[in-house]
């Protein structure tokens, strides 16, 4: 596991905007805080989609993570993806279900996306932040996988 420290010392990305997408829970303040306060990154958070986009439209940030599991996480991902399709995002879930319907080979052929799961630690966060464009989708292989069983009992 990469420590926080290893991360800052190697000076990563370092001053980034990152637009947080998810709600206004104690736990996202400290995640901001960490983000803000070892990494210096400049992180604004709401939960309004209006906000986020008149934000995203201002600020252009580098990157954008979305708490795909509050009411508007789908609908800020498609608009973003939208208005930039390159957009570097991260994608945050409890569940295992793909933002993309798609499927996980169209979205790594078209879009700049990861997803990461709540329960990953702010050191793995902070990596995937820093780290974004040398890191793989650490499930696009596991959905690629689930999406040809699917279609294999269909058969």
């Amino acid at each position: 596991m990469t420590s926080v420290k290893n991360v800052i010392e190697k000076g990563y990305n370092k001053n980034m905007k990152l637009l947080f997408i998810d709600n206004k829970s104690m736990q996202n303040s400290i995640r901001i805080g960490l983000l803000e306060q070892m990494a210096h990154h400049d992180v604004y958070l709401t939960d309004k989609f209006e906000d986020a986009m008149i934000y995203y439209n201002t600020h252009k940030p580098e990157l954008v993570l979305i708490d795909f599991s509050i009411d508007i996480g789908l609908s800020a991902l498609k608009k973003i993806l939208e208005l930039h399709p390159t957009q570097h995002v991260i994608t945050i879930s409890d569940s295992f279900d793909c933002s993309e319907i798609l499927g996980c080979d169209f979205c790594t052929q078209n879009y700049m996306k990861k997803r990461v799961l709540k329960k990953k630690g702010i050191h793995d966060l902070l990596y995937l932040i820093d780290n974004f464009s040398e890191m793989p989708c650490e499930f696009a292989n596991k959905f690629n996988a689930c999406l040809s069983d699917e279609l294999e009992k269909e058969a």
